[in-house]
């Protein structure tokens, strides 16, 4: 967490980051699309909130999220890899490793703030993982679309026992940044439009 620009005002109106570090973001992203075989699958994990599966909007939002995304990722969420939370403990590791990529949502960390996303402390861990493997994250809004985690500014909550994250959505936020094209372009299988 401490390679993201945790500080003041956005370093761009659509980012919290520094230019080098998005410039670095993005030749990164650019070196995973190059190095993606034909017929390689893409694995996307979908961390959402347990209560998410259970709202009306739920099936709408995994929608929004597919539609966001190059076709032909395959989207995974908790219920589609593992059986239980003893599973997913024992099994997260090496599926992590699999995976190219992760997609976070959160919850809103206060009424009416569209910008304001909190993670719990299994989707900061998902989170800390994918990014520390050099591979993209993002975080989904239902108002701002897909947003790299890497334009968002990151705050630490909780306890070292319940470690939580909050991101904030720069104010500037119009969805066409390079770092987000670079990371769908990570994501895009070789064959693909």
């Amino acid at each position: 967490m401490s390679s993201m620009n945790a500080t003041g005002a956005p370093a761009t109106p659509d980012s919290y980051a520094p230019p080098a570090r998005r410039r670095g973001f993005v030749q990164a992203m650019r070196k995973i699309a190059a190095t993606r075989g034909p017929g390689d699958p893409v694995r996307v994990y979908l961390s959402a909130p347990p209560v998410y599966r259970e709202r009306p909007n739920w099936q709408h939002r995994v929608d929004t999220i597919r539609q966001a995304l190059p076709d032909g990722v395959e989207l995974l969420d908790f219920h589609t890899v593992f059986a239980d939370r003893a599973d997913y403990t024992a099994r997260w590791p090496e599926f992590a490793a699999s995976l190219d990529g992760l997609v976070v949502t959160g919850t809103r960390a206060k009424p009416g703030k569209t910008r304001m996303h909190a993670l719990g402390s299994a989707a900061r861990q998902e989170l800390i993982t994918l990014v520390a493997a050099g591979k993209p994250v993002l975080l989904h809004s239902m108002e701002l679309g897909l947003v790299p985690v890497l334009d968002c500014r990151p705050k630490r909550l909780g306890t070292p026992d319940d470690a939580r994250l909050r991101l904030l959505i720069p104010r500037g936020w119009a969805g066409v940044p390079p770092t987000l094209d670079a990371a769908l372009d990570a994501l895009r299988p070789t064959g693909t439009a």
